[in-house]
């Protein structure tokens, strides 16, 4: 006979289904819905991001670093915007928005299960908010150049169009268009030169779905996002160190900008 947590799972597996099924489009309904129940919380820019972040975690399905990364841009994104007051007017509009554009997937028992998923995102997002710092939750950046010095290993060069503060040793979440709301950990190679660009160095590992997009379908023009960075005590001396982010491509350092000439090469291996 089936417990209570096979039908947790299988609620669960369906919520995660009935998400799948929902197009990125969907996000133009769910920024009207939170309008017309509260207007002025969200820019319509903002709500493709916003909308796929927060459906992502509600369904849930990223392990605990990358489920980090996810809790970081949204927390930020919370106190950015002033969320936290309106977190039942946005949780509301959201459930209603995926009800809408997953039919027929959608049934009673989904609206409970999401309920219940939403009630746990949103403890995790006030805990996220009292975590974060002041400023933007997210920055778009162009990829500009992509090279690939072995099959599985890229190099994206990307240019901000806004600065992002970024410091040695620290970790950004990254996003690519061509998975919203999936964001994963990459410490960038060099610090933002003086024409704003930055190199991503990432190596496709198995099962990595991010990873794989960025490795081997990207190209050069597309936009990716970069969320909050997040200092992850690469850098514990006054001297600036190199970080050769996401591969171990021998000698990829030699390739990566110092921060200090004589500090040596810190990897972090990637998503």
């Amino acid at each position: 006979m089936p417990n209570g947590n096979d039908d947790d799972h299988a609620s669960r597996a369906s919520l995660a289904d009935a998400w799948e099924s929902v197009d990125v489009r969907a996000a133009g309904d769910f920024w009207c819905t939170v309008e017309d129940r509260r207007s002025g919380l969200l820019p319509h820019r903002d709500a493709p991001l916003f909308f796929t972040a927060l459906g992502r975690l509600l369904v849930g399905g990223d392990d605990p670093a990358n489920r980090a990364a996810l809790l970081r841009v949204l927390g930020r994104a919370y106190r950015h915007f002033d969320l936290l007051p309106h977190a039942t007017t946005i949780g509301d509009a959201l459930i209603a928005t995926v009800a809408r554009h997953a039919r027929p997937l959608w049934t009673p028992q989904l609206t409970i299960a999401a309920e219940r998923a939403l009630y746990r995102a949103t403890r995790a997002i006030r805990r996220a908010v009292a975590q974060a710092d002041d400023g933007p939750a997210w920055w778009h950046v162009e990829v500009i150049g992509h090279d690939r010095p072995s099959p599985d290993i890229a190099i994206l060069t990307v240019r901000q169009w806004r600065r992002l503060p970024f410091q040695a040793g620290q970790a950004v979440p990254v996003c690519t268009p061509r998975l919203p709301g999936h964001w994963r950990w990459l410490s960038p190679a060099n610090a933002p030169r003086a024409d704003g660009t930055v190199e991503l160095h990432v190596r496709a590992v198995p099962a990595g779905t991010v990873s794989h997009r960025l490795v081997h379908q990207v190209r050069p023009g597309e936009l990716l996002w970069l969320g909050p960075p997040v200092d992850i005590g690469l850098s514990s001396t006054s001297r600036a160190r190199t970080i050769c982010c996401s591969s171990p491509v021998a000698p990829a350092w030699r390739r990566c900008a110092p921060w200090s000439s004589r500090s040596p090469p810190h990897r972090m291996v990637g998503t």
